[in-house]
């Protein structure tokens, strides 16, 4: 039987109106600076970026996805699955759940985060988010910016489903439209019905969404190459004779920039006792 969506639509924002939430954020004392770089094979490494414009764009809105699942999980135990340097495992300890395990599949992440988030009710494992076991269930999963890299996404998301106690809460995020031109490590592109299709099938029941506009310009990219120089840039034969070359130069002359949105899901665990 097909579930209805309860969908208590959060007010669309754009990524200038999260700007108001880096204050609150360095309240949380969290062990971060602006500078941030993509590093650690696309993680968001907090303390190694730059000031610009682009790189606050991405921290903030990162940051923001955390603050807002940080309501969810005071005395909660928490799994942070695909948690990347391990600056949200702290930010979501911070905000009062009892305990937080924060898991990447990449080895020095892993190392990172224990070097510069661990505290007391943290645990950081390595191991790969689409095979990740615990003998406890947890009572809120956060997975930001996962489903796109993964090649089993639908497997992941029973994955999810069984690892959450009764009435367990699970909080997603996901790049909207086509970003793999532009991000050669996501495998997937989706829209927001893709999205809720996926979870309402994986037996989770949509509570609330927002979508965050971002808009990175032909100038920011610029800067970038300036401010990364270890960053990989495609070549003048990928530029000019590959689709996701062609795609790229698309964007950066008839729109001037890449433009996608970022959704944030919160979802909990379909009652499905009275289906039939």
């Amino acid at each position: 039987m097909t579930q209805k969506h309860n969908i208590s639509r959060e007010q669309q924002v754009t990524s200038s109106s999260t700007a108001a939430s880096t204050e609150d954020l360095n309240n949380l004392q969290v062990k971060v600076s602006i500078p941030s770089t993509w590093g650690l094979g696309e993680r968001l490494v907090p303390d190694k970026m730059a000031s610009d414009p682009a790189s606050r764009k991405i921290v903030e809105i990162n940051f923001h996805h955390y603050k807002i699942a940080g309501r969810y999980v005071r005395e909660k135990r928490v799994l942070d699955i695909a948690c990347g340097a391990g600056y949200g495992s702290q930010i979501l300890h911070l905000a009062g759940a009892s305990k937080v395990v924060g898991v990447d599949v990449c080895p020095d992440t892993i190392q990172y985060a224990q070097q510069h988030y661990s505290a007391s009710g943290i645990d950081f494992v390595c191991s790969d988010a689409e095979q990740f076991e615990y003998p406890e269930p947890f009572d809120v999963v956060v997975s930001f910016e996962t489903l796109e890299h993964l090649r089993y996404p639908e497997k992941f998301l029973e994955r999810i489903r069984r690892s959450l106690a009764p009435k367990g809460e699970f909080l997603l995020s996901v790049p909207l439209g086509e970003t793999r031109h532009f991000d050669p490590y996501h495998l997937h592109k989706y829209t927001q019905g893709e999205i809720f299709a996926l979870l309402e099938k994986a037996g989770f029941l949509i509570n609330l969404y927002r979508c965050d506009d971002l808009f990175l310009s032909r100038s920011d990219l610029e800067n970038w190459e300036k401010l990364y120089p270890e960053a990989p840039q495609p070549s003048v034969y990928e530029l000019l004779f590959t689709n996701r070359g062609r795609r790229v130069l698309s964007d950066l002359i008839f729109r001037g920039g890449f433009k996608f949105q970022q959704l944030l899901v919160s979802t909990s665990v379909a009652d499905n006792s009275g289906n039939s």
